[in-house]
């Protein structure tokens, strides 16, 4: 019973000076409080009001460039690569979204994600979040064309020929396939696959509904550390943010784990 969740993977990605709840001492200027969650990180009031410093500066600088900028394609090629340079070090499963702006840097696919889709909604950039069963990646939307953001990877994340971004994007879908498809031989799929065979999710979600994965993913994480009642608890918090079919799958799990007894 008390094993890594089967079709429930990691998706693969604020005065008191003594009070550490996170998103009350957030400036209501930024959407930051979506991530830097009390419920993740015991943090200091001086190192949230920091964060929140160093990315206000960060949208200042870029906001700079866009208005001097003269190709779109050009300035969101800047912004990824700049961001990816400046806010994401080193991967690393589960992390918190605070971890970007420590001193290694850690992100995975949802807190890398994360940032870019908050960085463009300062920008006024539109943008879709791809949220499919172990992946989360994002498309920047402008002037009539699609650019891949695809934060766990440093080198080449940003792509923006239609016949790559489709390619690209295909071959998450037929990975979540071939790895649904294989846990289903192996007779351990999750409940969202048929009888037909094994599915893939591939929803486009916004930046609450990727706050909620984000969530999961640290329910996840509890489960997998045997923390099962955090997990339990966790997961009911993504359930009322984002009750999509897996995350509810999810929560039934972890009640049975937290609660067997």
């Amino acid at each position: 019973m008390k094993k890594i969740l089967i079709g429930l993977a990691l998706l693969t990605l604020h005065v008191s000076t003594t009070l550490a709840t996170g998103e009350k001492y957030l400036s209501n200027d930024t959407k930051l409080g979506l991530f830097i969650r009390s419920e993740f990180d015991n943090l200091e009031v001086d190192e949230v009001l920091a964060y929140e410093k160093s990315y206000a500066l960060l949208i200042d600088k870029l906001k700079e460039r866009q208005s001097d900028s003269k190709s779109e394609a050009a300035f969101l090629k800047y912004v990824f690569y700049t961001v990816h340079r400046k806010m994401l070090g080193t991967y690393e499963q589960y992390v918190t979204f605070s971890e970007i702006f420590k001193k290694e840097k850690k992100y995975d696919c949802v807190t890398g994600t994360a940032l870019y889709a908050l960085i463009l909604d300062e920008l006024d950039v539109a943008y879709e979040v791809h949220e499919t069963d172990y992946h989360v990646y994002l498309i920047a939307k402008s002037e009539g064309k699609e650019y891949l953001f695809e934060s766990t990877d440093a080198l080449a994340g940003f792509a923006w020929d239609p016949k790559e971004i489709a390619e690209r994007t295909a071959y998450v879908d037929q990975e979540s396939m071939r790895i649904n498809e294989e846990l289903a031989m192996a007779g351990l799929a999750s409940n969202e696959q048929d009888s037909q065979g094994a599915t893939f999710i591939n929803n486009i979600v916004d930046l609450r509904q990727l706050a909620g994965l984000h969530y999961y993913n640290q329910a996840l994480k509890q489960f997998n550390e045997s923390a099962y009642r955090e997990a339990y608890k966790l997961i009911i918090i993504a359930q009322g943010i984002y009750p999509s079919q897996r995350i509810k799958n999810a929560g039934s799990y972890m009640f049975s784990a937290a609660f067997e007894d």
